[in-house]
């Protein structure tokens, strides 16, 4: 079975036969392993995106350990690693390295990394508004309708020249498309991990569409408790007006914005009940939107009245 949408994959292809692999991952310690065929190849299909460590065994080889391996949404990576001749008692420690890169597929897209979502503003907090970091995307939809209700509004962006409304929205593998190309589900970016964009060239497997890809990655919990706290306040007060507005010697126009936000996640801990480290872990979110869209203030009649003349009237 190959890899779902979201899913990436790790493997090797160096000649090592019967070798133990280990996959670890870094933040839940949870782990997997396989054998290595007489090639000296092994793979790990289906693999959450996240940091990794990955561990080789083999006789007469010391045991070797390459940490920080970052996988990312629906990446192939291949792992490649060197074994020294030793006791398998001994061990070799590699933490720094080149970055890697998928070099299996011809997919174009860019990936909208954790690091961007929390630091770049984003009003409406729509992780699809941050496909705009992408080359070549256009949004074209209303600016004032990116909230996390408005699916209409935050559908309107076109890849690569391709159909407004056109593209494909997957939610950790899960297709969330309705029957008019929108995303039903528009998650926080409290909630997102990542999210990846893509233009061209990607795989059938996450096909439909004759425009883009949005594969959208979720939070999950750790060993470690993280969280978040903030809100984002829009005063009319605070604004300037516009420049034609101003010149007319019209007001501001009303437009309040209020946008609070918060999460919490980590590893399940119930006091003398249930202690989920390595196991259990969850993410809780919440998110509130109280806004107010402008509206355009009358214009005053800068027209002198008149009466037609007489000879108009006449005809």
């Amino acid at each position: 079975m190959g890899p779902s949408a979201d899913w990436s994959r790790i493997r090797h292809r160096r000649r090592l036969p019967a070798g133990k692999v280990t996959l670890i991952n870094e933040g839940t310690s949870a782990q997997r392993s396989v054998m290595s065929n007489n090639l000296g190849e092994y793979v790990f299909s289906q693999v959450i995106p996240g940091t990794y460590t990955v561990a080789v065994e083999a006789p007469g080889f010391k045991k070797i350990e390459r940490k920080n391996i970052f996988l990312a949404t629906q990446d192939q990576l291949t792992v490649d690693v060197r074994l020294e001749v030793g006791a398998v008692t001994e061990s070799v420690l590699v933490t720094e390295e080149l970055a890697l890169i998928d070099t299996a597929t011809a997919s174009q897209g860019q990936l909208i990394d954790r690091q961007k979502l929390v630091d770049l503003p984003n009003l409406g907090r729509n992780p699809f508004m941050m496909s705009k970091l992408a080359p070549n995307i256009q949004q074209v939809g209303d600016p004032a309708y990116m909230r996390m209700q408005d699916q209409s509004g935050s559908s309107q962006i076109s890849f690569a020249g391709g159909p407004v409304r056109g593209n494909n929205y997957l939610l950790d593998g899960v297709p969330i498309t309705d029957i008019f190309n929108r995303a039903v589900i528009i998650a926080s970016i409290e909630a997102v991990e990542e999210m990846k964009v893509q233009t061209n060239t990607y795989d059938a497997e996450i096909g439909r569409t004759g425009g883009g890809m949005f594969n959208v990655l979720l939070k999950s919990g750790t060993n470690q408790y993280h969280g978040s706290l903030g809100g984002v306040m829009r005063n009319t007060d605070w604004e300037a007006n516009a420049f034609f507005a101003n010149r007319a010697g019209l007001p501001r126009t009303d437009q309040p914005n209020r946008t609070y936000y918060g999460s919490f996640g980590g590893a399940v801990w119930i006091p003398k009940i249930y202690k989920g480290k390595d196991r259990t872990f969850f993410w809780w979110l919440s998110k509130a939107i109280a806004t107010r869209r402008a509206t355009p203030v009358p214009q005053p009649c800068r027209c002198s009245p008149s009466a037609p003349a007489i000879s108009r009237r006449a005809g």
